[in-house]
């Protein structure tokens, strides 16, 4: 089964990194959320597409120069509003995991995104993407983290980062893949993820090749694939 990602949200139809974008997503089936999380000068975990944003009547400042206050006026539209992790996970309250793949901008971002999961019995369940030195952060935090490591040149990425890390998933750019790179990583025990994946015929290309995720900004046409339905409500195989 290929896992669907949603990127930042269902972005089709709502601006990203928002919590209407994360309910539609996870109403059209998407298997994990991928949200992007900064740390604020005052401590809190948000959610944040761009690393730099403008709060009326100044210029564009880092989200880590920002407080929470300044990041709730920079959005006037409720459906643009900047959320805190903790309203995520609130969000995907349950008796499991919240279907997250959290990519940390900064090392410190991840910790404090890993501490609030791990408050709540879930920080080595759900999975962490970011630069290598974010996730080496992370990986001397926690021997049980899940990761995903992005390895965007062709071919396996070196053994030493691999090693440092101990990835669960290698995450590559969809154009960077071909079945023998899909063979190579999976012969050495990781799952694949294709990026990013907008393209119904590339969907289907790359799920016949055999990547174990795609994550996408068109998830109703992904999940349409991975549920086995075809678009237009049709099903794939036989009747």
């Amino acid at each position: 089964m290929t896992l669907s990602i949603a990127l930042r949200g269902d972005t089709a139809r709502f601006p990203g990194n928002t919590l209407p974008a994360l309910r539609s997503a996870s109403r059209a089936g998407a298997d994990l959320v991928k949200i992007d999380v900064h740390l604020t000068s005052d401590g809190y975990t948000v959610l944040v597409d761009e690393r730099l944003v403008t709060v009326p009547g100044s210029p564009p400042r880092p989200v880590g120069a920002l407080t929470l206050a300044d990041l709730a006026a920079a959005r006037e539209d409720v459906e643009r509003r900047i959320p805190t992790l903790m309203e995520v996970l609130a969000e995907f309250g349950g008796h499991g995991p919240p279907p997250l793949l959290v990519s940390a901008e900064t090392p410190q971002a991840a910790l404090a995104a890993h501490t609030m999961l791990d408050e709540r019995g879930f920080g080595d369940q759900v999975l962490f993407t970011g630069s290598t030195d974010t996730l080496g952060a992370l990986r001397t935090h926690s021997t049980g983290a899940r990761i995903l490591m992005a390895w965007d040149q062709p071919g396996m990425p070196p053994d030493d980062i691999v090693r440092t890390l101990r990835p669960e998933f290698l995450g590559s750019h969809h154009a960077l893949l071909t079945r023998e790179t899909v063979s190579e990583m999976h012969r050495f025990g990781y799952l694949v993820t294709a990026w990013t994946v907008n393209a119904f015929p590339e969907m289907a290309r790359l799920i016949g090749m055999g990547v174990d995720a795609l994550a996408t900004e068109r998830i109703d046409d992904l999940v349409s694939l991975t549920s086995g339905r075809v678009r237009g409500g049709a099903t794939v195989g036989p009747a």
